[in-house]
């Protein structure tokens, strides 16, 4: 009997071992490209589920006074529309301050003609930059010197807020004592060729930032902040130092979310899409200059992580597009399952099975713009040595201080 348990123990060692034989590196790689997508889909399902949603927010209680600063340079296509939907809100204690940046446009006539029809409307108008700011960081500063608000909404000037946008943000701040809250807005898109781009883009943002880990205010490597929505207690601001470090920041919404944290503070992430929505930028071809101009920034003039970024898209966004090309059953295998699961993510965010199946099928080309906008942001930024942004110029020495 002991002769016949050792036989079978050794055929099994020999069959594990010829098992192992044809299990390559290859298939390895294969292997984790299912585990890495599995990974993003849980990670996609989690966020759906766990994200509170505005529209659950009860009434405000009580009423503190909300300031919404508005910087706003060349806006004046969008302005109009967007202050008139913060002029519309529901929220008795509301004052609205915009600063006309150095607008060479039509933006601080429109802004003026409101502020006579409304009194709760400020009016900032700006002609010089400081040394060492950038402009927008520079109007949010001057706004809050003059905002008198126990809260303050930092946006864009071409966001469009539902009516009950900020009732609801109070009484989810008042009821679940949030000193921090980024709400995620609906991102507006005229075709399905920028709809997959910014799907990407929001897929990539996620990935990099961990919003469940930001509500841990112990959590202090888990950050985020929206430039379309930025609700942050008075007293937390001025206990992070206002804008002054943020003043040479191309990404201060993400960075205020930095100094939230550093400050040991939790910041609620909040999904907003029918209460706020954006059209970002006017097309894919547009979307990707709007990459250009802040992915090299975003990575910290890094060339490492340029590099990093090729390899992450090669061999990690679009490894299941060319994995199932070749003559390999096991990495076919691997990367229908990952294609599936790429599906479905999507289809999680997306709520809609045909979208996400157009979506699907575009991502290795969007995954390819991308890269090819950051690779061309580090590139223009390394040569002219800075980036311009809304008609000024900024030295990468000045981007760095």
């Amino acid at each position: 009997m002991r002769v016949r348990k050792t036989e079978i123990k050794y055929d099994r060692i020999v069959q594990l071992k010829f098992m192992l034989e044809g299990f390559s590196l290859f298939h390895l790689f294969s292997l984790f490209c299912v585990g890495g997508w599995l990974m993003m889909l849980v990670r996609a399902v989690t966020l759906q589920v766990w994200i509170p949603k505005l529209s659950h927010a009860p009434s405000p209680q009580t009423l503190p006074r909300v300031s919404v600063i508005v910087p706003a340079k060349n806006e004046s296509k969008k302005i109009h529309a967007s202050l008139r939907s913060l002029l519309a809100q529901d929220y008795p204690n509301l004052e609205l301050i915009v600063i006309n940046d150095r607008s060479d446009d039509e933006t601080g006539n429109i802004i003026n003609s409101l502020a006579k029809e409304d009194a709760r409307l400020k009016v900032i108008h700006i002609s010089e930059l400081p040394q060492g700011w950038l402009g927008k960081n520079h109007a949010n500063q001057r706004g809050f010197e003059q905002a008198s608000g126990e809260y303050l909404l930092f946006t864009d000037a071409d966001i469009l807020f539902a009516p009950q946008t900020i009732s609801k943000t109070v009484g989810y701040a008042l009821a679940n004592k949030a000193r921090h809250i980024v709400v995620y807005p609906k991102m507006l898109s005229e075709n399905i060729f920028e709809e997959a781009f910014l799907a990407l883009f929001g897929m990539l943002f996620v990935w990099k930032f961990n919003p469940i880990g930001a509500r841990n205010p112990k959590n202090k490597r888990a950050y985020i902040g929206v430039g379309a929505f930025n609700f942050i207690e008075r007293a937390l601001y001025k206990a992070i130092g206002e804008h002054y470090p943020l003043k040479a920041e191309i990404a201060d919404d993400v960075k205020l979310g930095y100094f939230v944290k550093q400050h040991g503070e939790a910041t609620h992430v909040v999904e907003g899409r029918n209460f706020v929505q954006v059209r970002w930028r006017e097309g894919l071809w547009d979307s990707m200059k709007g990459i250009e101009r802040s992915a090299f920034a975003g990575v910290n003039f890094s060339w490492t992580w340029v590099w990093i970024g090729i390899f992450g898209t090669l061999f990690g966004l679009i490894a299941p597009y060319w994995l199932w090309l070749l003559n390999d059953e096991f990495a076919t295998l691997c990367a229908l399952l990952s294609l599936g699961f790429i599906y479905l993510g999507y289809a999680v965010g997306k709520g809609s099975l045909w979208r996400a199946s157009m979506i699907t099928m575009l991502h290795p080309i969007m995954s390819l713009l991308f890269l090819f906008a950051l690779v061309k942001s580090a590139l223009l930024v390394s040569v002219k040595g800075g980036v311009e942004w809304r008609g000024t110029f900024y030295t990468t020495e000045v981007l760095k201080s």
